[in-house]
């Protein structure tokens, strides 16, 4: 047993005033259902993973690489087809409800009500992973400040959670807010060299207010988000066209700068192997 599974054993059943820690293991051919009550779930995979079907919907199979929040008073059939090990971070109604209004107030769009409705998987990242470590370290950890380090880091890993729940509706479904109408600005016109500034202006807002308003939601800047956009594009059409096509179409005039921006962004050389 390594040091990290150890830790996990020794957490699980820690309990603050923010949050709560279980931590199971299952073996293979492993069958349920529970069900969620008061709390909202954070459900990682340590190892393995969890075929789940939830309130009667369509299976989905998830791994360490994903996570799921959980909404209350969820019905869930849980299937194991090798060993698992799964962490839970239950978290308090009024540290999400405190976080989800200021988060819905910021980002305009009411996170408590799509909190409610539905289960939301997601890649996991960074953050989630970095502070779920930490918790279930401090959590194991014999010092005086222990729940308030706990609930801090409760806080912290809240507020990931739903920034990025309120990010996923926004783009999938709400179309007035006007980050969505700037993505889909951006989707339309790559080949027309479209600018950051033109788009703010578009939709009324000052550039300073857009580029912070879109930063807090999406996690980057509009002009990472729109090169990100245009390299994707850039891909797929350096399929069937040739560099030089690609680089004009998408509005990069100078064609080296376009390869070494690519290969950078991209992290390999993949456009330097091109023929221009």
């Amino acid at each position: 047993m390594d040091r990290f599974d150890r830790q996990l054993e020794l957490a699980d059943g820690i309990e603050t005033e923010y949050l709560r820690i279980l931590y199971y293991t299952f073996e293979k051919n492993y069958k349920d259902t529970y069900k969620s009550y008061e709390y909202k779930r954070l459900c990682t995979i340590v190892d393995g993973e969890k075929n789940v079907r939830i309130n009667n919907g369509d299976n989905i199979i998830y791994d360490s690489s994903k996570y799921m929040l959980l909404p209350p008073n969820s019905s869930v059939e849980m299937k194991i087809e090798k060993p698992t090990k799964a962490l839970v971070l239950e978290l308090n109604e009024d540290l999400i409800n405190t976080v989800s209004e200021k988060l819905s107030y910021e980002l305009d769009v009411d996170l408590n009500k799509s909190i409610l409705e539905k289960p939301f998987f997601n890649e996991n990242n960074e953050l989630i992973e970095l502070t779920t470590k930490r918790i279930v370290e401090t959590a194991t950890k014999d010092t005086n400040n222990k729940e308030f380090l706990l609930d801090l880091y409760a806080q912290e890993i809240t507020y990931s959670l739903l920034n990025t729940k309120g990010a996923k509706d926004i783009i999938s479904s709400d179309f007035n807010n006007p980050i969505n109408s700037s993505i889909q600005i951006m989707k339309g016109n790559l080949k027309n060299n479209i600018t950051v500034s033109e788009i703010a202006y578009d939709l009324n807002m000052s550039l300073p207010s857009f580029s912070s308003k879109f930063k807090k939601i999406m996690g980057m800047t509009p002009n990472d988000y729109l090169t990100n956009l245009k390299l994707n594009e850039a891909a797929r059409l350096l399929k069937f066209s040739s560099v030089t096509e690609v680089a004009y179409d998408l509005g990069y005039e100078n064609i080296s700068h376009f390869l070494n921006y690519s290969a950078l962004k991209c992290q390999d050389s993949w456009a330097t192997h091109l023929t221009v």
